[in-house]
């Protein structure tokens, strides 16, 4: 990406961060020769993440599954953070003038003083807001100035988790009690989750080769060998 371009994104973020309060955390995210980082991210308190962090699962499905062909950005679906806590998200695409991604920005929003509030009026009210606990968002993106609902592409449930860490986003792929002492799995089995975590675009995160060998308990050059299989099939 060009040096001009991607200050700009970055003043972008900060502005986005600053306009709309510490309550919404901005995340900038670059793709560069299939690999991607953090470029800025403010408000960070929110998930706690930092420039260091990886791109999550989700975001690397919708890499994966070129969603930006098809859409201008995807909202309002819910992330988990470290804490458990649940925030909104919402992610726009980046693109350079052919509609290659070049990136996305991110806006996670965390609304949980609104609902502390919105169940204190209620009290007051005397109204019972357990009706509030399960609240459900719509999400939805913009084509053409018609909204459309994405109803059948994000679920209602938590679709994201915001980690600070590789290994958190490859455990939410491959279960880690798979490998417990005394349980025996066949490298065929490992080829297969392998190629799960390729599909997901886990190894465009950098670092994630020794991350996965750690977790599948092989050598690095076995995973590159897995994908060496994959590929050819």
């Amino acid at each position: 990406m060009e040096a001009g371009k991607l200050d700009f994104y970055i003043s972008m973020t900060h502005f986005l961060g600053a306009a709309l309060g510490p309550r919404y955390e901005i995340v900038l995210h670059i793709l560069e020769d299939k690999n991607s980082y953090i470029a800025s991210i403010v408000n960070n308190q929110v998930s706690g993440r930092t420039t260091d962090s990886p791109l999550t699962s989700f975001a690397l499905g919708l890499i994966k599954s070129e969603e930006y062909k098809k859409r201008d950005f995807v909202s309002n679906y819910k992330a988990k953070i470290k804490t458990g806590a649940t925030v909104q998200g919402s992610t726009f695409f980046l693109k350079d003038s052919l509609g290659n991604l070049e990136g996305m920005l991110c806006i996670n929003t965390d609304f949980s003083k609104h609902i502390e509030l919105a169940h204190s009026i209620l009290e007051l009210a005397n109204i019972n807001s357990d009706s509030l606990d399960n609240r459900n968002v719509s999400p939805a993106h913009v084509t053409s100035n018609k909204v459309v609902a994405l109803d059948n592409y994000v679920p209602e449930e938590v679709v994201e988790v915001l980690s600070d860490n590789v290994s958190d986003i490859i455990e939410e792929v491959v279960d880690p009690t798979l490998f417990d002492e005394g349980y025996t799995i066949s490298q065929e089995r490992k080829i297969e989750l392998v190629e799960l975590l390729d599909k997901k675009g886990v190894f465009q995160i950098k670092g994630s080769i020794s991350q996965v060998a750690s977790v599948l308990n092989v050598s690095e050059s076995s995973v590159y060998r897995y994908l060496k299989i994959i590929s050819k099939r």
